[in-house]
């Protein structure tokens, strides 16, 4: 992925202008001023791409062997997507975890789930990015329900927090030499670890946000789209008072009608496999779709220098909103009076 390839810098200011006002005065106080302002945006910055090639499909990377100082360099500074192919291959996950293994330990957890192959994204600005169903259910129903080749979702899932030994099946050293955390910093102390259970065709939408991430594939396969942060103005994003930031495409099925801009977006992808893990970056626009039953953890943390580096719009943005990244790792951030889903938290709802 070139990190440096996507939007001519005048585009970018004035869409970065435009999103700004939106997010710090309201789009009901700017759109009394200046209605039609995101249409003649876009207007102009279709016209700007007329006669350029439409964007191209691209693989990720994949490296074995890879050292973190190499990792450091080629990877981590420059903000680039890799996959460290079988690099968790050893991992006790690995070897451990299948749907049977998940159903005999948490199985009678309480989680919530959304429906993954359903959910469909809204072009209209004064509706959520993405709507989709959600419910609650045993992770012993959502097993069943992988099994079948049903909708339901196990996104976001905070198993890891409750049950030490599946954490302690990780190896979380792996991410303070890849991540090159340090501990004198508060917030690389404590590795946010989120669970992904789902079966073929289940989904999350396009989206990013500014974590470091280093994404362990533990069963089956998923398939992932990114996208490069200087993209951000042809990916329709949403406005977002929180930690992701969701985009008005549909990967599954692009609208060219709708997103037009979208066409000249580069894309790279890649299916990962058990013991794979994928360096995402902060900000790297992201759309997931599991190929097979899956079982999948993201372990996020924050590194402020390097999300600022590849979006400091969407960066200083964030860090006025809720819930605050840096705040969730110290453990501070405050909880919302009524029950929210995992997934209602990650569309910001």
């Amino acid at each position: 992925m070139n990190m440096h390839v996507g939007v001519d810098s005048g585009p970018r200011l004035n869409f970065g202008a435009a999103f700004a006002a939106d997010w710090l005065i309201g789009p009901g106080a700017v759109g009394r001023v200046m209605p039609r302002r995101w249409d003649k945006l876009h207007a102009r910055m279709l016209a700007g791409v007329a006669g350029r090639r439409e964007g191209q499909r691209f693989p990720v990377e994949r490296r074995r062997g890879l050292t973190p100082e190499r990792f450091r360099t080629e990877y981590f500074l420059t903000g680039k997507p890799v996959v460290l192919e079988g690099a968790a291959a050893e991992w006790p996950a690995i070897k451990k975890w299948s749907p049977e293994y998940l159903l005999e330990r948490c199985g009678q957890d309480e989680i919530d789930v959304l429906d993954g192959q359903n959910w469909t994204v809204n072009r209209d600005g004064k509706q959520d990015a993405v709507s989709t169903s959600e419910s609650s259910m045993h992770v012993r129903d959502l097993l069943n329900v992988m099994k079948s080749g049903g909708a339901w979702y196990g996104a976001f899932m905070e198993l890891l927090d409750k049950y030490a030994d599946l954490r302690a099946d990780l190896d979380l050293s792996f991410v303070a030499k890849y991540g090159h955390t340090n501990l004198r910093i508060p917030w690389h102390r404590n590795i946010i670890a989120k669970m992904y259970v789902g079966g073929p065709n289940t989904a999350t939408s396009l989206h990013c946000a500014g974590v470091s991430n280093l994404y362990l594939q533990a069963y089956g396969l998923k398939k992932w789209v990114l996208v490069a942060p200087k993209f951000t103005p042809f990916m329709y994003p949403a406005l977002s008072k929180g930690l992701n930031w969701q985009s008005r495409v549909d990967f599954r099925n692009p609208d060219d009608a709708a997103t037009p801009l979208y066409k000249f977006v580069d894309r790279y992808e890649t299916v990962l496999e058990p013991g794979d893990i994928l360096w995402n970056p902060p900000w790297v626009w992201h759309g997931v779709q599991n190929v097979t039953e899956s079982i999948a953890v993201s372990l996020w943390w924050i590194n402020v220098q390097r999300a600022f580096a590849n979006n400091a719009l969407f960066s200083a943005l964030t860090l006025c909103g809720r819930p605050n990244p840096i705040a969730m790792q110290l453990g501070i951030s405050r909880k919302p009076r009524e029950k929210t889903s995992a997934f209602s938290v990650h569309l910001n709802k």
